[in-house]
């Protein structure tokens, strides 16, 4: 980890020189070996190459990371890690984190059933949504979803019509809104939880129920956060209101206190630990006379650094001044938003080299960045570059759209294994806008 935090602001910007010199301080199964860069001691040329981009994800990287959450927290709480599915449906990445010991959250019925074929089994899975179709609240509840997420009376009354069509009890959640101030994912009004002024109505109206059982408290209103002292006002929120609606002597046994924390290597290189939220939580709920057991559903701390591209530099241009490289890692893959960055390193280090700042976007006809700042080797042009933050809300979001989109593989215990290909692409393509269309087809020109 960095001795010197970095503000979170600079976070979306390129990693500093340093940094990107001595890469394994900042993201141990990274390394340059003789100016050569390793994944997990391996040079980048047996993994990429360099023709095609490609994405390639790490399932002992999200395992080690989800270790660290539990393990830190578990110094305080009883703890169980809930991985969002949607974060990245990889199946050894949900097969890594299933094997060793956390559970699932889900959001719809194509993620429930995903999540059942993976492995897990219906009490390792919370699902989480603000409405649901009626074929997936059944399924939820003739299962026995281990939480079943509630945040509106609308949602309760639902679920209470369907536990009690099939004669079952469902264990439910109910997710409540505590922070109202910057830096929160959402505010007051979202159409996500239940706003502090609805909160107790739902947690006493859901307590009357005989066929709700109310499980936990749930609360998630992070996004990409640094801060545990953010963390620690929305936890204490909980607490209070876990306390002053409790039943005498009966408290609630669970808190979900959500994700929304960074990817970890930026959450340490802004000068945070896990170790810090787990304490922060541990202070937030010193008011309950007794220790709730806690969920928590990280998806970019667990995967957001659990995976790396490699792609070309296909093109640079100079414009009023400003530097661009122009990557053909794709925005159809790389999806573009304001609070995100996907950091290039160089593949090759060379004490002789000079260096320049740059920006680095795809070619497609949108003002879009991939990383905004960088400063590189200028022989990242004919090198290539590889690209870190990329393991969450990438692949799941892959559009078939502008560009072929990269091979996507898994690279475990020493091999590399595609998963994902032009040939999947195609089919994929052709099923939606016709045959032979795909990027494998090679019509023959005119």
């Amino acid at each position: 980890m960095p001795t010197d935090p970095t503000p979170p602001q600079e976070n979306l910007f390129g990693l500093r020189r340093g940094e990107l010199q001595d890469i394994g301080g900042l993201i141990p199964w990274l390394g340059h070996q003789d100016g050569v860069l390793t994944v997990e001691g391996t040079p980048f040329h047996q993994l990429w190459d360099s023709e095609d981009p490609w994405l390639v994800y790490l399932p002992g990287r999200a395992r080690d990371n989800a270790r660290s959450l539990r393990d830190a927290f578990a110094r305080h709480f009883d703890v169980s890690l809930h991985f969002p599915l949607k974060s990245c449906y990889v199946p050894a990445i949900a097969d890594a984190l299933r094997a060793d010991g956390h559970g699932v959250e889900v959001m719809s019925s194509l993620e429930w059933r995903l999540a059942r074929r993976l492995g897990f089994a219906p009490e390792q899975v919370v699902a989480n949504s603000p409405a649901r179709t009626v074929g997936h609240r059944r399924e939820l509840v003739a299962a026995g979803a281990g939480l079943i997420g509630v945040d509106s009376i609308e949602e309760l009354e639902r679920v209470e019509h369907e536990a009690r069509s099939q004669g079952r009890v469902a264990n439910i959640a109910l997710r409540v809104n505590t922070l109202d101030e910057p830096g929160a994912f959402f505010t007051a009004g979202s159409k996500l939880g239940a706003d502090l002024d609805g909160a107790a109505e739902l947690v006493e109206r859901a307590l009357s129920s005989p066929s709700c059982s109310v499980t936990a408290l749930h609360a998630h209103q992070l996004r990409h956060c640094t801060d545990a002292g953010i963390f620690h006002r929305m936890v204490r929120g909980l607490a209070e209101l876990a306390l002053h609606s409790a039943p005498p002597n009966r408290p609630f046994p669970v808190l979900n206190l959500g994700g929304g924390l960074e990817s970890r290597f930026l959450l340490e290189r802004a000068g945070s630990t896990a170790h810090d939220f787990a304490d922060a939580a541990r202070d937030a709920l010193d008011i309950l006379a007794t220790p709730p057991s806690l969920v928590l559903e990280p998806g970019r701390y667990t995967v957001g650094d659990a995976a790396i591209g490699f792609s070309n530099v296909i093109g640079k241009k100079v414009n009023s001044k400003e530097t661009w490289l122009i990557s053909d890692l794709s925005s159809n893959i790389l999806i573009p938003l304001p609070d995100l960055a996907y950091h290039p390193v160089p593949l090759r280090l060379s004490p002789d080299t000079a260096w320049e700042r740059a920006h680095v976007g795809d070619a497609t006809c949108a003002p879009s960045h991939l990383c905004r700042s960088a400063q590189l080797p200028v022989t990242v042009e004919q090198d290539g570059l590889a690209v870190l933050n990329c393991g969450a809300y990438t692949s799941v979001y892959a559009e078939l759209w502008a560009f072929p989109l990269p091979h996507i593989g898994v690279y475990e215990n020493g091999r590399l294994r595609e998963v994902f290909g032009p040939a999947q692409e195609s089919v994929m393509f052709d099923a939606l806008y016709g045959a032979a269309s795909g990027p494998a087809a090679r019509p023959e020109l005119p």
